[in-house]
């Protein structure tokens, strides 16, 4: 951004004369012109009392400026605070995405281990302002509309807290319009538009990650205006401080959502901008001093953001110890770290002959059988085998006991488990000998029914690409048998030597004949199948829905000793190890979000506000929270992005032409810092285009801010009083404003006025705390697509 063009250069008028700026930012005039050979000493001495007279005029409008942009600055604070914090109490019930949120700040104060796509900055935070008024984490915010009061949830402060990022955001607005060279009029504007933004309210007041993240990510900007305006202070302390003050606010916004990573490639870019300008040999530059920038760059804005990042989740780790929901995401590995981990109580290695359980790494279901039969056809008219049922079963019965037994050497296995049920005490060695190991070829017998496992070339029930899992009697036919056995193989064993193990193996079932694996989905099969999930034989082995453990074997606990002799063979895993494995999950769980969702929506139609979310409901009160921006602000915020597009093109076609129209110093702050923000709002906003996940406008929210901006500063391009210092436009040899002040006033006002107005009008969807009518809410549907509730 340049900023700080110097206001002393000449510049000429459209008859080629040279004219000087004025230093002053007082009314618009007109600036006179002089021959230098026809001054007398009479008019030098009038010159000089003129100049003293101007200069003590400079001086009294320095002074206002600086008071009015102290008391600017002050009013936008007490708006922020007052429509952030206006009865934050209201709802007293859990709203949104608070189910996600306040649930994972609780698992931070009990210490148990959960799992979110999201890096964890923004909800250590969170957990922070409960551990800081003394919440112990015992409610879990299980779903939307649970009540807070009644569940003793210090929810106030909580959302008090939060809101401290959001009530900040405006005054940051403010900040860095100023820092850039705006006016106290343009600054004031843009942070007073995204104070009176529902959508930026209410995401601001409840207890949510975007708030907190766009706190950082403003703070990250704000910090780098600073570092920029000192490039021809370099290496001093202050060029360090706001070099290193943003790359450490880079490392916070990356650290409570991956998105932060727009902000990274925004300053990146404008990195990379003011090294190609130190490069240039025309400004004076050694290779000694660019290579002094670019390390200073490369360490505080890589190296710092970099270990940021890694610290947080070292602290993530080093809180959430205990076992908790989050393991089932896991290796086996990484869960036996956790206290308490099942599975160093219950790791017990798998025999020949154990009655074993399966379940569902996913779904948690438990694979099934019993003596029901699939019919004979089903609703689609398709023909089974009516063989028996092989199911996905909530809850644990007899009916989920398989034994499993290999599939070659019978006769030994037989004399084995002879000896096994006749209760002889068998050796450790001879034990040894009839271990399950990964890569084995068995079969599973269904205890109930002593039936075995079967899929074979029959359309499952639900899903006809896929086969049909059944079971067979003991005496099937050769083609028969070979349908029965099935290769046991274990994710992550590196050799056939790894042993399978219960809870900590994760294994793949997959058909030596069919080369399909055993799977499930939530799909519920009709009556007949007892609501049951369908199993299926999968031809895509590697798919993740393929993956099951076994948690126990039937009639096998642990002994105190057994279960301290688990906890000392659990091979120690390092920092590293553990984030890089909950990295790769974050990514995949990431981009793998993409189930429809009722109040999803498209980038296209964000800067248009088509539709917003609903956060809450009170089908009683009639009330609702319904995350929708403020309209006028939002329609008004994309046509300034398209001014300024049109406005840049149409200056350099100009240029092209030699035809003056803005003053030079005027069009590079423009171009330079309108087009830092334009590019903010583009590399905030482009990226969701290309992304596969299921998308909601809170998304945008971000890229609204610098939306927000860009109104105010085409508000002072187009408004040239703001920029009295220079020269801008002549006429005659005369230097004029574009916009009286009057009416730079009156447009100033009206904006406001219609933003204020707006926000009150959608107020009572943007707190939920007032009950409306049918009527009123009908009124507020300004497009078709906005699904408000009780319409009717």
């Amino acid at each position: 951004m340049s900023v700080d063009d110097s206001a002393q250069l000449k510049m000429r008028s459209s008859k080629g004369k040279p004219i000087t700026a004025p230093d002053t930012l007082g009314s618009a005039g007109e600036q006179g012109h002089t021959s230098v050979n026809a001054t007398s000493s009479k008019e030098a001495d009038s010159s000089v009392s003129s100049s003293e007279s101007e200069s003590r005029r400079a001086s009294k409008v320095s002074g206002w400026v600086k008071n009015s942009s102290k008391y600017a600055f002050l009013v936008v604070v007490a708006l922020s605070f007052i429509t952030r914090y206006w009865l934050i109490w209201d709802p007293a019930q859990v709203v949104f995405d608070e189910v996600h949120f306040g649930k994972f700040a609780s698992y931070y104060l009990r210490r148990e281990y959960y799992f979110d796509v999201h890096p964890p900055l923004a909800k250590m935070l969170i957990a922070l302002g409960g551990w800081l008024i003394g919440y112990d984490g015992h409610f879990l915010f299980e779903k939307i509309g649970m009540d807070y009061m009644s569940n003793g949830v210090p929810y106030i402060m909580l959302r008090a807290w939060v809101a401290l990022f959001g009530f900040a955001i405006p005054p940051l607005v403010y900040m860095i319009m100023a820092e850039s060279g705006y006016s106290v009029a343009a600054a004031t504007l843009a942070a007073l538009l995204v104070t009176f933004d529902n959508a930026l309210v209410t995401q601001g007041r409840l207890i949510l990650l975007d708030n907190i993240m766009i706190y950082f990510m403003l703070a990250a900007v704000y910090s780098y205006v600073r570092f920029f305006k000192l490039r021809y202070k370099a290496f001093s302390t202050q060029w360090w401080t706001w070099l290193l003050s943003t790359g450490a606010m880079l490392g916070c916004v990356v650290s409570c959502k991956l998105v932060g990573l727009f902000t990274i490639m925004l300053v990146g870019m404008a990195v990379l901008y003011d090294l190609w300008r130190i490069i240039d040999i025309r400004r004076g530059t050694t290779m000694f001093d660019f290579c002094r920038h670019f390390v200073a760059r490369a360490f505080a804005l890589i190296v710092v953001p970099f270990m940021l990042y890694l610290s947080f989740f070292y602290i993530h780790f080093a809180l959430l110890t205990h076992t908790g929901p989050g393991d089932a995401y896991h290796t086996s590995k990484f869960q036996m770290q956790l206290i308490d981990s099942p599975m160093t109580k219950s790791s017990f290695d798998i025999h020949y002959g154990d009655q074993i359980v399966f379940r569902h790494r996913d779904s948690a279901v438990y694979l099934d059988s019993n003596t029901g039969r699939y019919p004979l056809r089903y609703e689609d008219q398709r023909v089974s085998s009516q063989g028996q049922q092989v199911t996905g079963a909530k809850n644990l019965t007899s009916n989920s006991l398989w034994m499993i037994q290999p599939a070659k050497d019978q006769l030994g296995f037989q004399e084995f488990m002879a000896r096994r049920d006749a209760g002889e005490d068998i050796s450790d060695e001879d034990m040894d000998k009839w271990l399950v190991y990964h890569s084995d070829f068995v079969q599973l017998m269904h205890v109930n029914t002593s039936s075995i496992l079967r899929t074979h070339d029959v359309a499952s029930p639900l899903t006809p690409t896929n086969m049909e899992f059944t079971t067979v009697p003991l005496n099937g036919s050769v083609a028969v048998w070979e349908d029965t056995i099935w290769q046991i193989n274990i994710d992550g064993a590196d050799t056939n030597d790894t042993v399978l193990q219960t809870s900590s193996s994760f294994i793949r079932l997959v058909s030596k004949k069919h080369s399909v694996a055993m799977y499930t989905h939530k799909k519920k099969l009709p009556a007949w199948g007892h609501k049951h999930q369908e199993i299926n034989g999968n031809k895509k082995p590697t798919e993740n829905g393929n993956v099951w453990t076994i948690p126990l074997i039937h009639g096998r606990k642990a002994s105190p000793e057994e279960q301290e002799e688990m906890k000392n063979k659990v091979a120690k895993m390092g920092f590293f190890e553990k984030y890089a494995e909950l990295q790769g999950l974050m990514i995949k769980h990431n981009n793998a979000l993409t189930s429809v969702h009722p109040f999803q929506s498209t980038p296209m139609s964000w800067p248009l506000l088509v539709r917003g979310i609903s956060f809450w409901t009170n089908a009683d009160a009639r009330k609702q929270i319904y995350l929708l921006g403020n309209p006028v602000g939002w329609w008004l915020s994309s046509l300034s992005l398209l001014a300024y597009v049109i406005s840049v093109v149409a200056l350099e076609l100009f240029n092209r032409r030699n035809i003056t129209i803005v003053d030079g110093i005027i069009y590079r702050h423009f171009l330079r810092s309108g087009g830092f923000i334009a590019f903010a709002w583009f590399i905030h906003y482009f990226p969701f285009f290309l992304m596969g996940r299921s998308l909601f406008l809170h998304h945008y929210l971000p890229a609204s801010i610098f939306a927000y901006m860009m109104i105010g500063a085409t508000y002072q391009f187009f408004n040239f009083d703001e920029y009295q210092k220079f020269t801008l436009r002549h006429w005659n040899g005369k230097a004029r404003a574009l916009m009286p002040s009057t009416i730079a006033a009156a447009l100033f006002a009206t904006i406001i006025a219609a933003q204020v107005a707006t926000f009150m009008f959608f107020a009572p969807l943007a707190y939920g705390t007032t009950s409306m009518t049918p009527e009123q809410i009908r009124g507020r549907m300004w497009m078709s697509t906005y699904d408000l509730h009780f319409q009717k």
